[in-house]
């Protein structure tokens, strides 16, 4: 429970790096496509490239790397639970096995892809929340739907809700961390236990938690009817978004590796 509002997805770093430069809309298809090139990609040759790729952006956008990596604290259960269900349910060569349990080199191998495919998904969001404000990360999220205004698709409200969850995220995290500190002084035990009791003592922690989102739900709804928020209509931007020589760059450098990640024999 401590360790909820050390979890980075969803907070911005304000510092200047070529990362934190690009355009948001660069930096979101970018994103997409190293994703789902890693779970395309079927070598492990392949994910690799795209996993050092991916430690080469961490480096260029001078975010602190133990900072990036805590995001995998949020999904190390799922991990776990991945690596652990092709571990044992693969088919191949049996390496070890005891009853029905064996474990196949198979097994061993796409346990290793499968995680390293999820834990580069999760580090490439987090890079991209730490490098990108709230206004830029709504922005591009709006131009990139644009195409979808023809069959009448909302999207300047989707990119709204979409930002609004992604941006409150810590701030939930944080109040989850700071509710389940306070039950704790007054003698909760959230550790011990069976896995029954253990969900049972969480019911003093999620009935606050759920209170406060509420109310924060309903403040920031008469926040933006105060100013007088009617959706994409009308709207205009302070700043426009221009692509930039750095932007064709880096769209280049991800289609090259894309493709060499993906051509890679097995």
């Amino acid at each position: 429970m401590r360790g909820l509002n050390r979890i980075n997805l969803g907070q911005h770093y304000p510092i200047d790096s070529p990362v934190h430069r690009l355009d948001a809309r660069v930096k979101i298809a970018c994103v997409l496509a190293l994703v789902t090139g890693a779970f395309v990609a079927g070598s492990a040759a392949g994910i690799l490239i795209l996993v050092l790729f991916t430690l080469g952006i961490i480096y260029l956008s001078k975010l602190p790397p133990w900072q990036v990596l805590s995001g995998l604290r949020s999904v190390w259960v799922l991990l776990f639970i991945t690596a652990l269900a092709q571990l044992f349910f693969s088919p191949g060569r049996v390496l070890w096995e005891w009853g029905f349990i064996s474990i196949t080199n198979t097994g061993v191998q796409n346990g290793l892809l499968y995680s390293l495919r999820l834990a580069m998904a999760v580090i490439l969001m987090c890079v991209l929340t730490m490098s990108t404000n709230s206004v830029e990360l709504l922005t591009g999220l709006e131009s990139l739907m644009s195409p979808l205004r023809l069959v009448r698709f909302p999207v300047q409200e989707t990119a709204m809700v979409l930002t609004t969850a992604l941006r409150f995220l810590p701030v939930l995290l944080g109040r989850a961390g700071e509710i389940a500190r306070a039950q704790e002084a007054r003698g909760a035990d959230f550790s011990s236990g069976r896995l029954v009791r253990r969900a049972r003592s969480l019911l003093p922690l999620f009935v606050p938690l759920f209170v406060s989102c509420f109310r924060d739900a309903d403040e920031l709804g008469t926040a933006l009817a105060a100013r007088g928020y009617r959706g994409g209509k009308g709207r205009s931007r302070y700043r426009v978004s221009r692509f930039g020589l750095p932007d064709l760059l880096a769209l280049a450098a991800v289609a090259a590796v894309m493709a060499l990640a993906l051509w890679t024999p097995s």
